[in-house]
């Protein structure tokens, strides 16, 4: 991943630095778990230990003439070893015997740190949540008004797909946390299940039940498809903060720094840049799922046909949605709420919001259902085309299967009861409040 979009915790966890140095854990891990297997002599593992080393221009170097990483990597460091100790290191093991372990270790890594800002997002939902649980606005269905609702309740639905995301994330790394060493087929033949078991134990690892050469690549299939999924969370936020920053609601804008520039021709406007680099980056992610997926078939115990596509797709996969999330985390922290705009938005339909409930109450008393919806509708469009509000206008109106106004049929105060959007929402606060964790204390007054 390109500098600009790569934070510095996460970019070090997919270095060569850091690979190699797992990969060097690994192979001290084995030789350890043969010294206390009894299998070498007890001070192998110390040497051995206090005297590798091995530097990645060399490495690299070398790669470039033989073609083989691990290879390599393993030549480099037998070179900064005595003579007698250097076919200790990768005795029996094949690539995939260091390279898997080492993977899940990175992973470990990587996993860690998204889990972290999850944590923080999350956290920020939270406290947002609770700063406008009487932040009262306009509902949207279809791209058309709908009913009131709370920011506050939104925003709860954002940190409950946060709170999913990080919860199936820490589910599949707890998978990739299987791992395998156990030769060239998985066979054991030269490695014995009990060094395996000892080996990842050291290495706080699990072995994996049946493995090839590789562990069949399933388990990181899900992982991509695990990122593109809370990606494409962070996609949906994203596209209704970008609607609600629309000239047309203005009811939220982007945070932006104090020098910030916005259009190169139009001084006046203030571009959702973020929220919108949030929305492009999630395609991103979704082709690196879709790279997951091909990922799987390999050819009997293995192939090389996935390798190039990993090297490429774990570190990128995990970058991209660390970034996401970090400036996620930023915009949520700093977001611009305008709470009388928003409480504007309500007026907006002119009304016409109320009828569901006007509908309720009608056929409450007894009038046909389908009479109640086709007058409603009818006073609804009326209502809109002549820009009068909604209450006046039903009424006026004549209801057709009753042959009297409204105003003749029910009670002033009962219509408008219909209109009470605070008492309808009365659930809505303390609902919030119990199940997902917000905090009263927090709230801002009414903005209605």
């Amino acid at each position: 991943m390109i500098a600009r979009y790569t934070p510095k915790e996460i970019g070090a966890v997919w270095t060569d630095q850091t690979k190699f140095q797992t990969w060097l854990d690994v192979e001290l891990a084995v030789i350890e778990a043969r010294c206390q297997l009894g299998v070498y002599l007890p001070d192998i593992s110390e040497r051995i230990r206090s005297q590798a080393s091995f530097e990645v221009e060399a490495i690299n170097e070398l790669d470039r003439q033989i073609e083989h990483d691990l290879l390599a990597f393993v030549e480099v460091v037998r070179r900064s070893l005595p003579p007698e100790l250097r076919w200790y290191v990768h005795d029996g093991l094949t690539s995939y015997d260091t390279e898997v372990p080492a993977l899940a270790l990175q992973f470990r890594k990587a996993g860690g740190i998204l889990v972290s800002d999850l944590d923080l997002l999350i956290t920020s939902f939270r406290r947002k949540a609770s700063e406008h649980l009487y932040t009262y606005c306009m509902g949207v269905t279809h791209g058309q008004d709908a009913e009131p609702t709370t920011f506050g309740w939104r925003l709860c639905g954002y940190l409950d797909m946060m709170q999913q995301g990080k919860d199936s994330l820490i589910s599949v790394l707890e998978n990739i946390s299987l791992v395998k060493c156990s030769g060239a087929v998985g066979n054991w033949a030269t490695i014995s299940p009990e060094l395996e078991e000892r080996v990842c134990k050291l290495l706080a690892l699990r072995p994996r039940p049946a493995a090839t050469q590789i562990v069949s690549r399933d388990v990181f299939a899900r992982l991509l498809a695990e990122v593109a999924i809370i990606g494409g969370c962070l996609e949906k936020i994203a596209t209704d903060l970008r609607l609600l920053a629309t000239s047309a609601y203005r009811e939220v804008q982007e945070p932006r720094k104090p020098k910030q520039k916005g259009s190169s021709a139009m001084p006046h406007k203030i571009n959702t840049i973020l929220l919108e680099r949030i929305c492009g980056m999630a395609i991103m992610l979704r082709g690196y799922a879709a790279m997951g997926q091909e990922l799987i078939r390999t050819w009997l115990e293995r192939d090389i046909a996935h390798s190039c596509v990993e090297r490429i797709a774990f570190a990128d996969a995990t970058i991209v949605l660390d970034y996401m999330l970090q400036k996620m985390y930023w915009i949520v922290e700093n977001l611009i709420v305008y709470r009388p705009k928003m409480a504007h938005g309500i007026q907006r339909s002119l009304g016409c919001w109320t009828s569901e409930h006007v509908k309720l109450l009608l056929c409450r008393k007894g009038i046909d259902p389908e009479d109640v919806y086709l007058f409603i509708q009818s006073c609804a469009f009326k209502a809109f085309e002549e820009q009068r509000l909604f209450r006046d206008v039903l009424w006026e109106s004549v209801v057709p299967s009753v042959g009297k106004t409204l105003s003749e049929v029910i009670e002033a105060a009962e219509l408008d009861s219909c209109f009470d959007f605070k008492q309808q929402l009365s659930s809505l606060s303390a609902t919030a409040i119990k199940r997902m964790g917000l905090d009263p204390t927090l709230a801002l007054p009414p903005n209605i």
